[in-house]
């Protein structure tokens, strides 16, 4: 006969597992402050205890099911209003918008890191100051590295489909397969890379911005030479400036039907094109060799912005090849 699992049970459970050395009764007492405080530090303490945060991945098992709905077998929720079960939820909460990197108000882990408490996504940017002064110094290791991880998240969304070299440069640099928060110097790694890529991109396109190119100039730029960051070599700019006039020249009428057919047969005079102008500015990049990494760049741009940003997609020559 199965065993009937009881509130009782899962507070014993969870008190085994995981609070052994926590004193739970504070909670009751606790103001709002305290009580976000201690939710860290627990938190923290839970990403410590085994490798790759399969203590808070348990934790948060047993309250949610993997699509975030709630687990109706769990007795805890019939408890929901008593101090230390809404305290369960909160840590859950918490636990869950970090192992699966979803923006919250950072205010929750300090008071005005955030400033965009109903759109949290606005603050998980580079540009957030205080945010970066946080992950350097916060005492609470392990969430800054999946904080990291979100900012890095952020930054892959910003730049996916707009900038493929930068793209291209924090994969390179910040692989977030697998983050093992309990190794405190793999933790360590991770927020330094992060923080160094997105001060390397950030320096990056503020030199673009100074030459005066625009965000479709710069992309181009970093196509041309093929990685990112360069020194934004005289050539390269005018050759991309040229690039962007002739490709905005021979964009059809708006009311042309596009079609992947249509981009394709686009794109054969195109490149004829563009080979002239970086011919003309003495680039030495062959744009009819399908393995030069500038071919795919600007290839997903013109896809991009023949199909509109709406319709792009990763493979835009999918099943026409010979063009």
């Amino acid at each position: 006969m199965k065993k009937e699992i009881t509130a009782e049970y899962m507070h014993q459970l969870l008190k085994q597992q995981l609070f052994k050395d926590v004193d739970l009764s504070k909670v009751e007492e606790m103001s709002d402050d305290e009580r976000h405080r201690f939710t860290v530090e627990v938190a923290e303490d839970i990403l410590r205890q085994r490798h790759y945060g399969d203590s808070m991945d348990w934790y948060i098992g047993q309250f949610l099911h993997s699509d975030h709905s709630r687990r109706e077998d769990n007795p805890l929720y019939e408890e929901r209003g008593s101090a230390l079960v809404d305290w369960y939820l909160e840590l859950v909460e918490l636990g869950y918008n970090l192992v699966t990197h979803v923006p919250f108000d950072l205010n929750y882990l300090e008071p005005e890191l955030g400033d965009h408490p109903d759109e949290p996504q606005l603050d998980f940017t580079p540009a957030n100051q205080r945010l970066i002064d946080w992950l350097r110094t916060t005492p609470y290791r392990r969430i800054a590295v999946l904080v990291a991880r979100i900012m890095l998240e952020m930054e892959y969304e910003r730049v996916a489909g707009h900038f493929d070299a930068v793209q291209d440069y924090y994969a390179e640099h910040c692989s977030s397969n697998t983050i093992d928060t309990k190794d405190e110097a793999a933790c360590e790694s991770f927020i330094s890379s992060v923080l160094e890529c997105m001060a390397t991109v950030v320096a990056h396109q503020q030199r673009g911005r100074e030459l005066g190119l625009n965000d479709e100039e710069m992309r181009v730029v970093d196509a041309l030479w093929g990685w990112m960051p360069h020194n934004y070599d005289e050539d390269y700019v005018k050759a991309a400036k040229e690039v962007c006039q002739a490709v905005e020249a021979s964009m059809p009428d708006a009311t042309v039907i596009r079609s992947r057919k249509g981009f394709a047969l686009f794109l054969k005079p195109v490149r004829q094109q563009l080979q002239e102008i970086v011919n003309r500015h003495d680039l030495n990049i062959d744009l009819t060799d399908s393995y030069n990494i500038t071919i795919g760049y600007l290839t997903e741009w013109l896809f991009a912005k023949y199909m509109g940003k709406e319709l792009a997609n990763d493979n835009p020559l999918d099943g026409y090849e010979e063009f």
